[in-house]
């Protein structure tokens, strides 16, 4: 039975060091000693990372367009994009040093000097405003923002992000209205993940909404009709669990993988332990699979978030764990 493993995370890793890494973490919780324990191999094609879908349902559309990359760390990201075909991906860090009046903050922590207007020796003129449009000049325009990952420099992505949103060509036009709106892609919808500290932590989706905001607010400040904030607002596009993208790429994933010929996937099965992500996927494919033969089982296992008593979101099982929820996945197809 072809399967996959599936993570609204990724960390910048590719496909492949992230397969290595998991590989070894689960020879290493196994409970036979060191000697007795056998290889832990996961091929690169059966890990989907928040930002895999991307691979071939995003990037050949992009591959000669400059795209605006916001994730970190800076190499592990851009090595992604480098991987997926972008050819002319542009990290939003490398921009701010390259043009570092866009982050006021950048310069005076690397000085050491206060940022405020008093305390900086620059002196605003029509000269400096000429010289920082030549900039941009011969600049190529974006087409398109990539949210891979968390960025360490939330207020440096988010100005950049705005700008960007704003206006394909930032450095010589603050807002373009002739420009259609600017394509942002997330692959990660989680506001909260679980860290090291005993609280959750804001993830991928509390930048989002901070960004989204932002975007919104300084349309508002341009006096930037509602109707034409709507339309650039409904450019944001969501990847990740449990949106639709992401589970019509797993099923096109998983039926690549069926090792028999003139065989297909009809029936799919998501074990997962969080009802709003991983079991709400599966409603939502049920839904959008109410006419055809293609299914989804949502099997809920109680080793993370799900707790007894929770709402399960329409799983059609809750079980104790993976072992189980094979188990129980093998017996049904066997009665089928």
């Amino acid at each position: 039975m072809p399967f996959v493993f599936v993570t609204n995370g990724g960390g910048g890793l590719t496909e492949a060091a992230y397969a290595g890494s998991m590989a070894s973490k689960i020879r290493a919780a196994s409970s036979l000693p060191e000697s007795e324990r056998t290889p832990v191999v996961i091929d690169q094609s059966r890990m989907v990372l928040s930002y895999t879908p991307w691979h071939t349902m995003l990037a050949p559309t992009l591959k000669d367009s400059a795209v605006l990359i916001i994730g970190d760390p800076k190499e592990k990201v851009l090595e992604v994009a480098r991987n997926y075909g972008l050819k002319h991906a542009v990290h939003y860090s490398d921009y701010a040093v390259r043009h570092y009046k866009i982050n006021p903050f950048r310069g005076a922590k690397e000085g050491g000097v206060s940022h405020t207007a008093v305390a900086n020796t620059t002196v605003a003129n029509a000269e400096g405003a000429a010289r920082s449009a030549s900039e941009g000049a011969d600049e190529k325009p974006f087409e398109a923002i990539l949210v891979m990952c968390d960025p360490y420099e939330w207020f440096e992505a988010v100005q950049i992000g705005v700008d960007v949103l704003c206006s394909p060509t930032p450095l010589t036009i603050e807002f373009d209205p002739t420009a259609p709106p600017m394509p942002c892609h997330f692959s990660n919808p989680d506001v909260l993940w679980k860290a090291e500290h005993p609280f959750p932590r804001f993830g991928q989706g509390a930048f989002k909404v901070a960004l989204k905001a932002l975007y919104m607010e300084r349309m508002r400040f341009l006096r930037i009709p509602q109707e034409t904030i709507d339309e650039r607002i409904a450019a944001i596009r969501q990847w990740g669990k449990p949106t639709e993208w992401t589970y019509r790429f797993l099923e096109e994933r998983l039926r690549s993988l069926v090792p028999l010929p003139n065989v297909t996937a009809e029936r799919f099965y998501m074990v997962g332990d969080n009802p709003t992500s991983d079991i709400e996927g599966t409603r939502r494919s049920n839904i959008f699979h109410r006419n055809s033969t293609t299914s989804w089982d949502g099997v809920l296992v109680r080793t993370g978030v799900y707790k007894q008593g929770d709402e399960t979101n329409g799983a059609s099982v809750v079980v104790d764990g993976i072992a189980e929820a094979v188990d129980w996945i093998l017996e049904r197809e066997k009665n089928l």
